[in-house]
């Protein structure tokens, strides 16, 4: 199922964004590469049946594939409580991490 219209030119347009902050980040080890260019997939798969095709066929993409699909059947409200409890654990652990390094510095 892509979409159609105004969507497919956003979901695109995002895909690209993605592919290119994901071959950045592959050459920038600062820069999650990976996890970018599994977005890209995922937003060019919504906007291009080529893509979505290929990816559903390729033997690594294809069980990523399923799970972004199945993720589609989530609320939004419960996509907002997973990315909430993952950004207070990305802060937990990166203000650790800060303060074992402030703490070996002194």
């Amino acid at each position: 199922m892509t979409a159609s219209g105004p969507e497919k030119l956003l979901y695109l347009t995002l895909g690209i964004i993605f592919l290119a902050l994901g071959v950045v980040g592959l050459l920038i080890p600062i820069i999650p590469g990976v996890l970018f260019l599994a977005g890209a997939i995922y937003m060019l798969s919504r906007g291009s049946n080529r893509v979505r095709e290929y990816a559903e066929n390729h033997p690594q993409l294809s069980g990523f594939q399923r799970r972004m699909s199945e993720l589609e059947a989530i609320t939004i409200v419960e996509r907002v409580q997973v990315a909430g409890l993952m950004a207070l654990q990305t802060a937990t652990v990166g203000s650790r991490k800060v303060y074992v390094g402030v703490r070996r510095l002194f």
